[in-house]
This record gives C-alpha cells, sequence and structure tokens, in this order.
C-alpha cells in the first residue's frame, strides 16, 4: 500500500483526473481501474444503486488478468440492495472493512457463486451525493496482509471524489440531451417557417403580378413582410438545430 505521502498526491491525481471526465462509461472505468490498482486488488467494482427496484447492479467492474472472466458475468448480475455488505453500507452510510468475508454474517454468497469467484476480504465505502447515497464502491481482495483504519479512510476518500464526479458527469449527459432535443426540434421547426415562408411569398408574388400592380409596391404589402419574417425566422431556428450559432468550448463534441 502506498505511504500517507502518497496517499496524498494519489487523491490529488485521482480528483482532478475524475473533474475531466464528462462520459460516465469512461469515468467508472477509470475509478475502478485506478482503485483497483492503488488497492493491489484482484478487483473493483461500482455497485449502483436502482432506486426503483432497490437493487445493486454492476455496470463497470474492473478485474486483475486471472478474474477477467468474471467480470462480463458481474454485468448481468443484481444484488437487492438491502443484502449483503454492499447493503450494510448503503443503509448505514458507513464504510467497513472486512477481513475475512467468509465468516461475516453480512456477506452475500450469490456473487461469488454467480462469477466463480472467491472473496476473502474486502473493503467497501459508500458514494455519497447530494442527492443521498447512489450507491458503494467495493475493493475484493486487496493485496495486503493488515488492513487497517486508515486504508478505509483512503478508500472513503477516493469513495466521495467518484460520486461528486458521477453526479457532475451524469447531470452533463443529462443537459446534453436535453440539448440535442431542443437542437432537433428548432431544425424540425426551421424546416417548417422556411417552407410555409417560401410557398407564401410565391403565392405572394404571383398574385401581385396578376394583377399587374407595380413590382416595387410587392416588397412593401404586409403578407410578403410577414413571409420574409417566417422565412428569416426560419433560417434561424435552422441555424440553431445545426448548431451553427452554438459557442464551442474547447474539447466539446
Amino acid at each position: 500500500m502506498a505511504s500517507p505521502g502518497e496517499r496524498l498526491h494519489l487523491l490529488y491525481e485521482i480528483n482532478r483526473r475524475l473533474t475531466t471526465f464528462a462520459d460516465l462509461d469512461e469515468l467508472m472505468r477509470y475509478a475502478t481501474r485506478r482503485t483497483r490498482e492503488l488497492f493491489n486488488a484482484e478487483g473493483c467494482a461500482l455497485l449502483l444503486l436502482d432506486r426503483e427496484r432497490r437493487e445493486f447492479y454492476f455496470p463497470i467492474a474492473s478485474q486483475s488478468a486471472s478474474r477477467q472472466a468474471a467480470q462480463a458475468r458481474l454485468a448481468e448480475i443484481r444484488v437487492p440492495a438491502d443484502q449483503g455488505i454492499a447493503g450494510w453500507v448503503l443503509t448505514h452510510n458507513e464504510a467497513t472493512l472486512v477481513a475475512d468475508a467468509a465468516n461475516d454474517p453480512r456477506f452475500y454468497r450469490e456473487v461469488d457463486r454467480q462469477t466463480d469467484m472467491t472473496t476473502r476480504s474486502l473493503l467497501c465505502a459508500p458514494l455519497r451525493s447530494q442527492s443521498g447515497n447512489i450507491g458503494v464502491i467495493e475493493v475484493v481482495n486487496p493485496q495486503s496482509e493488515s488492513l487497517s483504519a486508515d486504508d478505509l479512510e483512503f478508500l472513503d476518500a477516493i469513495a466521495s471524489d467518484i460520486a461528486v464526479a458521477y453526479e457532475k458527469a451524469q447531470l452533463y449527459t443529462q443537459l446534453r440531451g436535453e440539448v440535442i432535443g431542443l437542437r432537433q426540434a428548432c431544425h424540425i421547426a426551421g424546416v417548417v417557417l422556411v417552407v410555409v415562408g417560401a410557398l407564401f411569398s410565391v403565392g405572394v408574388t404571383f398574385g401581385h403580378l396578376a394583377r399587374a400592380l407595380p413590382v416595387l409596391d410587392l416588397f412593401t404589402r404586409p403578407a410578403m413582410l410577414a413571409s420574409g419574417f417566417a422565412l428569416l425566422s426560419g433560417a434561424a431556428l435552422f441555424g440553431v438545430g445545426r448548431g451553427w450559432f452554438v459557442a464551442r468550448t474547447p474539447g466539446a463534441h
């Protein structure tokens, strides 16, 4: 395990890197892989809470080379949110260290059975957010002869950073979806206005010329002005929908 000075540096590194992610999957892959490496563990997983079904699910997990086969199986498993050590941590909002999982009455053996893994020891901490705990992070079989309260405190600090970064990335994803929907609506509305304005202006023009009125008077007619306004408005909405007038920030897609 890292020394106190190294841990502080690692926490800074993790915090700095986590704030750069806007994609949820990339965030979770980095968080689980880096945490597993920090504890030199066989596995690390985020167990996120499905609030409606009151179940944990494993969106992303990082496994050592010897446990790669279990990684795909974890993605298919769901665990009752009130079961196991993860359920205890979520309910009590308290990180815990389990040195001997097999003899801990809270241990949920079904995950090991379905993945052919053997959990000997683990560290587990809640992912705390402003809206409540969103799940837990588990470090499975860390390679340390004597796990301590310092190890647990270290994981708890990492979990806090992950939870904040997850909420930020989740909000970004939601806002991006809303912006895409709004731009699509503007695109459709712009096309409709352009088509209506064009058809209306053509009709007004033909009617004006059919009556042999002066051509210059055509551009002062209220109907022509209205059609011109529709054309301009439609073009503006179309441009917004295509992203022509959206300010781009460095790194934006």
